[in-house]
């Protein structure tokens, strides 16, 4: 029992990005799912005798997959099946106790699923803002993803961590589950507040469509071919054909051709179905059904945003606020900065830098400013968001009033989930995979 303890614990002291990505998100996306916190906190009701009658039980009744790999025909395999059936001395389990994992559809709309860290001891911040974009039953759209991760992610580390050193971790990866939507994420670990390393993906994010228009064509055929040429590669062991068939049974979609039927689908994207993808989803400007959700797991030292803050005061107010409390190590009172913030668009760039230096005197530093240094640099950036914040769209109205169940809305009409699983309980599941072929009834019956 004190393993397993220890094991949840060690959640807590994992890199915060990881914690976002393995634990948080996938809390938000899946259902059932039961976290490391809420299991520990049964631990203490769990007894000897629970886990002995536990053991005694635990093969009574049973659903499992086997796969069977090497020289073996099919008679063979199925014998194979029969006999762990029967090893096992075991009742199928009923339906009603086979609960499968699906997958959440949130609704459009921009959410925050925000987290203060549990390690008083985490010095940095992270956070992994989600675009859901297409589906992940779609060859077309799975490689046209796929092209996109390929150009964002050289493009997403050099601004983001190169230029702007934000963090040691930055980068962009793709989800997908079973009959889900595929998944963007742009995800980084800093020092810097979760709303300002936001506020800095925003910027990535508006500029980036540019990149895509200006891709060079030969390049992008290169990108191609380079994918295509991994998927065709030869398997070099039994155990690499067996993980790659084992994916489709474990997901229950049973599509063998998967591989085949995206390598196929590489030669007909072009480099305007990517952008076409990029406009439809990621956007903000032109997506119609854009769903997206920003996780942060704040550090404990660093100053938490209440919720009448975020209904108060823009988010750009908020990250310059952080990045001056961070730097000064002073509190920031947030209607004084609001009114020297409207007050400095009258101003240059510089000039306005200069102000905000004078009235929040660094820590530790002259008062030359040296806009290359990394905390000037994160100053500069965030005075300049709060003085020429992006054109927004409106975002969408939901059908939703989140209001009923606690959340609340930013300034810039976003939700704030504050209880994931109320949450979850407001949106509709994907539905469970289609078998791609058709599967043998009672194929152990004899």
């Amino acid at each position: 029992m004190t393993k397993i303890r220890q094991d949840f614990e060690n959640i807590k002291f994992e890199k915060p990005v990881y914690q976002l990505i393995r634990e948080k998100n996938k809390q938000l996306d899946m259902v059932p799912f039961a976290s490391a916190s809420s299991l520990e906190q049964l631990l203490d009701q769990v007894t000897i005798e629970d886990v002995q009658k536990h053991i005694e039980t635990v093969f009574s009744a049973v659903y499992f997959k086997m796969l069977v790999v090497g020289n073996f025909k099919s008679a063979e395999a199925v014998d194979a099946a029969h006999q762990v059936s029967q090893m096992l001395k075991s009742q199928p389990l009923p339906a009603h106790s086979h609960v499968p994992s699906r997958m959440v559809n949130i609704e459009p709309g921009h959410y925050i699923y925000r987290h203060m860290g549990d390690d008083p001891n985490m010095l940095n911040n992270a956070v992994v803002a989600t675009f859901y974009c297409g589906m992940a039953t779609n060859p077309t759209d799975r490689t046209t993803m796929a092209l996109l991760l390929q150009i964002i992610d050289d493009q997403f580390f050099d601004q983001l961590r190169t230029k702007e050193q934000l963090g040691y971790h930055v980068g962009a990866s793709t989800n997908s589950f079973n009959s889900g939507r595929l998944a963007l994420k742009l995800r980084v670990q800093g020092e810097s507040n979760p709303t300002y390393l936001l506020q800095r993906i925003d910027s990535f994010i508006y500029g980036f469509r540019q990149v895509l228009v200006e891709f060079d064509t030969v390049q992008f055929d290169a990108l191609v071919e380079s994918i295509a040429s991994k998927a065709n590669e030869q398997l070099t062991s039994v155990d690499a054909e067996a993980n790659r068939m084992w994916t489709p049974i474990e997901e229950a979609t049973y599509d063998f051709a998967q591989l085949a039927d995206e390598v196929d689908s590489l030669q007909r994207v072009r480099l305007d179905d990517v952008l076409d993808m990029w406009d439809r989803y990621i956007n903000p400007q032109t997506a119609v059904r854009y769903t997206r959700v920003d996780s942060q797991l704040w550090a404990a030292k660093t100053s938490y945003p209440s919720s009448t803050d975020m209904t108060t005061w823009p988010e750009s107010i908020l990250a310059l606020a952080g990045c001056l409390e961070s730097e000064t190590h002073m509190p920031v009172d947030l209607s004084d900065l609001s009114h020297f913030v409207h007050t400095a668009v009258r101003q240059t760039s510089a000039d306005a830098l200069a102000s905000l230096a004078h009235q929040y005197p660094m820590a530790n530093s002259t008062q030359v400013i040296d806009e290359t240094a990394s905390g000037w640099s994160k100053i500069k950036n965030a005075l300049n968001m709060a003085m020429h914040p992006h054109n927004q769209h409106a975002l969408q109205d939901s059908e939703t009033n989140f209001a009923y169940i606690g959340m609340y809305q930013t300034m810039e009409g976003k939700w704030v989930i504050t209880d994931v699983d109320k949450f979850k309980a407001t949106q509709p599941l994907h539905g469970l995979p289609v078998p791609a072929i058709k599967l043998i009834p009672n194929m152990l019956t004899k």
